[in-house]
């Protein structure tokens, strides 16, 4: 939020949002292993962050943007460059001149391609569903560890509540004859409530099924006037649901340095070095999480569960707050000549929060 904030959209968020708070971990017989919904480093910072339905935080974004900038309908198959613009090549052909270009274009990249060279995706060994389900959202947060497994619920406004479940599977796997709705409901219908009731309330138009995959870590993601945002620089696997807050903060640091250094070259080296170790620290915190969470031996994921019930509640919230309490760094005219530790510590958390 403190991203939106700086281009003025915090309030039109808010008002089609819901703040997310702190919950409770349990395990999936219901045990609880650790509750954040009181703990005060959370209520300290206040609104972090808000939950809002996808296709409603596009369309928000869209009004504030001016939809009439907006193209539509082209598909970007390759870019060329010169010392004084880049040009976009559209598959019908047609060529588009700009000061750079931006490649927000996902986990299969096509400007990433052609700036560091094809790469396949690694899956991460397990898939998702994704659902919104039509129901009385109130006290409903939970995020459920189980063996192999993991299933999470947040609020949403209008009597919504959005979910996710996750397992290991082998890649490629299809729905089963029955349907994702009734597939999930398979896997969580022993789990301890709400989480059987919530698949129930979702219909199955609204579940997104979606094998896991990461990209390779970058060390530069600009070459010349072109450079990455988002998935397209950093794709990683949802276990911290940071993707979609990253490429927010990413495009708030792109634009603060194009706004205080004129050369465009020149900003875009300052936006990666800004943004580069954040994005791959977070990725790998990610990646260990979705390990953790999803351990499927019985043995050791009972360990696990024995062991995060005795790590005092403080501790828990402090190892997130270098990812909730960031802020984007306010830059100066001159940062791109000089972007080291003076810059970065205008865009760190503050260091008493780190120690544990």
């Amino acid at each position: 939020m403190s991203a939106l904030q700086k281009l003025g959209l915090a309030e039109a968020i808010e008002a089609i949002g819901i703040p997310a708070t702190a919950v409770k971990v349990s395990n999936w017989r219901g045990g609880i292993l650790a509750d954040l919904r009181s703990e005060d480093l959370f209520k300290e910072l206040g609104t972090i962050s808000t939950v809002v339905h996808r296709a409603e935080l596009l369309a928000a974004l869209l009004n504030a943007f001016d939809q009439e900038k907006v193209q539509l309908g082209a598909t970007c198959v390759g870019f060329r460059q010169d010392t004084e613009h880049v040009y976009a090549r559209l598959a019908g052909g047609q060529e588009l001149a700009a000061d750079l270009l931006i490649g927000a274009d996902g986990l299969h990249s096509t400007i990433r391609a052609q700036l560091f060279g094809a790469q396949k995706p690694t899956y991460a060994g397990y898939t998702c569903w994704r659902g919104v389900a039509d129901i009385d959202s109130t006290g409903l947060g939970t995020w459920t560890w189980g063996k192999g497994y993991q299933f999470g619920i947040t609020p949403m406004t209008n009597d919504r509540a959005y979910w996710f479940a996750q397992r290991y599977t082998p890649e490629g796997m299809q729905d089963k004859e029955c349907g994702r709705k009734c597939e999930v409901l398979e896997l969580f219908n022993d789990w301890h409530d709400p989480l059987p009731r919530v698949i129930q309330a979702t219909k199955e138009e609204h579940i997104l099924r979606n094998d896991v995959y990461e990209q390779k870590h970058l060390r530069h993601w600009s070459h010349g006037r072109v450079t990455l945002l988002g998935d397209a620089a950093h794709a990683m696997t949802p276990n911290l649901g940071q993707g979609a807050c990253l490429a927010i903060e990413d495009a708030v640091v792109l634009a603060s340095c194009l706004k205080t250094t004129p050369d465009v070259v020149s900003a875009l080296k300052l936006y990666e070095t800004l943004r580069i170790r954040r994005t791959y620290s977070i990725a790998q915190f990610a990646r260990l999480m979705g390990w953790v969470v999803q351990l499927g031996n019985p043995l050791v994921s009972g360990i696990r569960d024995g062991i995060a019930k005795r790590i005092p509640e403080e501790v828990l919230s402090k190892s997130l707050m270098w990812i909730l309490e960031y802020e984007t760094p306010d830059l100066r005219p001159g940062d791109a000549q000089n972007p080291g530790q003076e810059v970065q510590k205008r865009s760190i958390v503050r260091p008493e929060t780190l120690k544990l």
